[in-house]
Formats: C-alpha cells, sequence, structure tokens
C-alpha cells in the first residue's frame, strides 16, 4: 500500500493539515462570493422577480426611511432583535440582501447561512451604488 508524502514526517502532517484546510477556505469563499451580485444584476432580477422574493434591507430604520428598493422590508442588523426577524423569513424562497455599501448585509449573510437559508441574492454594492446608478428608491 502506498503511504502519502504528508504521513512520513510529524511536519509532512501539518503542511498537509495547511494544504487541506486552505482548500476548504477557498472552497467556502467561492461560494459565497458566488452569491454576490452587482447592483445592474439586482436591477435586472427585479425586472421580472422569482416567486416569493423578499428584499431585505439591513440599515437602521432612520436610513431606510431616507430611501429603499421599493418593496423592501427592513431589518436592521444592528437592531436587537435582527436574529429572530431572521427567522420569520422562509428558508426555501430566494432573498435579496442589501445595505448601504456592503458591509453589514455581508454579516447579515452570514446571520442568514447559519440559520439556514439557502438562496440569498447579496447586492453587496449596496444602496449607495442603487442611488449612484440612477435607480429608483422609495421614501
Amino acid at each position: 500500500m502506498m503511504q502519502s508524502p504528508f504521513a512520513k514526517t510529524p511536519h509532512g502532517l501539518l503542511r498537509g493539515f495547511v494544504a487541506a484546510f486552505a482548500c476548504l477556505l477557498l472552497l467556502v469563499a467561492v461560494q459565497v462570493s458566488a452569491k454576490d451580485i452587482s447592483v445592474k444584476e439586482a436591477a435586472a432580477l427585479l425586472q421580472n422577480p422569482p416567486q416569493g422574493l423578499t428584499i431585505v434591507d439591513v440599515r437602521t430604520p432612520a436610513e431606510f426611511r431616507e430611501g429603499h428598493i421599493a418593496g423592501a422590508v427592513n431589518m436592521d442588523f444592528f437592531g436587537a432583535d435582527f436574529e429572530s426577524q431572521v427567522l420569520t423569513l422562509p428558508k426555501d424562497k430566494p432573498v435579496l440582501l442589501y445595505c448601504r455599501t456592503g458591509n453589514r448585509s455581508a454579516g447579515a449573510y452570514d446571520t442568514m447561512t447559519k440559520e439556514g437559508l439557502t438562496n440569498i441574492l447579496h447586492m453587496n454594492q449596496g444602496i449607495t451604488a442603487w442611488q449612484q446608478a440612477g435607480l429608483p428608491v422609495q421614501k
């Protein structure tokens, strides 16, 4: 039987573990980035939205009132009840997720995936880029 070259020394075992871990991290990073969509892709999606789509804005209520994507619901990422609000979302339906610039929504994406949501479209440029592209907001 052929022995793995990593199994010959303790250092070899460590290198093998590090290599395997790096591959796993890369795979996870690719899966997460595959869910990111641009502002233009989000606008196109909203022209013919998939059935059951929920648009989630994770900015503060004050930011939400300043202007949001039509039909969006506000779930303040910094709010005490954010995680309980996430639990109200159907796990098998699509979610379009955004914030101001993409930072808070990236954190919200992590929370949502941990809670079992599987079809999250993260508008990673945020509503700032949406407005810069001249796309409409509702107040």
